[in-house]
């Protein structure tokens, strides 16, 4: 029984159980994110920004006039 509790039994599980622990770290820290490099949340807001915009003065110079509805249905 006195062989199990030898320091340098003691020394070489201690070491391989921070040996463990270091790779377990550097492993956790590998993994890639499931929703991709970027947080959703960011994702989401770059979204709504660039989804549709309101115009501040449709009539101001250089703008495109609104095409006017046909008198006729397009088919």
């Amino acid at each position: 029984m006195t062989v199990l509790f030898d320091p340098s039994w003691v020394l070489a599980l201690a070491t391989l159980a921070a040996i463990g622990m270091l790779l377990l770290a550097a492993w956790a820290s590998a993994v890639p994110t499931a929703g991709g490099a970027t947080p959703p949340s960011r994702a989401r807001s770059y979204a709504h920004k660039t989804a549709f915009q309101r115009q501040r003065d449709p009539d101001a110079a250089g703008r495109p006039r609104p095409r006017a509805p046909a008198s006729s249905p397009a088919f």
